[in-house]
């Protein structure tokens, strides 16, 4: 699975842009969706938020607990030892599974994305 982060023009304030080669039937990617889910909030003050899902992730591969949830304001993810289920908070029935491994790289390549700010406005393409 390829992802393509970027940044688009939305009244004039520069926004983060994720596309997944991998999207549903319905051509959505739960994926994209999760990461892109500011909860309203600038780009940078998404950085915690991220943070504590890597956080979460490190605790259920290294056993500290069975399984943990991340949720932001439209999505969230089941995490345990070998998968995230990535799904809609308003449909659970909408999801996506990644190994735990892939979600994690995901996470860590968009944080580190949002971390360049607009600057560079070079696209960028991580394979997970």
């Amino acid at each position: 699975m390829k992802l393509n982060f970027s940044w688009e023009e939305s009244a004039w304030v520069p926004v983060p842009n994720c596309i997944s080669t991998v999207i549903n039937t319905d051509g959505v990617s739960p994926l994209d969706c999760i990461l892109t889910d500011d909860g309203g909030q600038n780009f940078l003050d998404t950085l915690s938020w991220l943070d504590e899902g890597l956080n979460r992730i490190k605790s259920v591969k290294d056993a500290s607990v069975d399984s943990a949830e991340w949720s932001r304001d439209a999505w969230g993810a089941e995490l345990t030892k070998e998968q995230a289920k990535i799904y809609s908070l308003h449909d659970e029935e909408y999801f996506e599974i990644l190994s735990i491994d892939s979600f994690a790289a995901a996470l860590l390549a968009w944080r580190n994305f949002l971390q360049l700010e607009p600057k560079s406005k070079l696209p960028q393409e991580i394979e997970i």
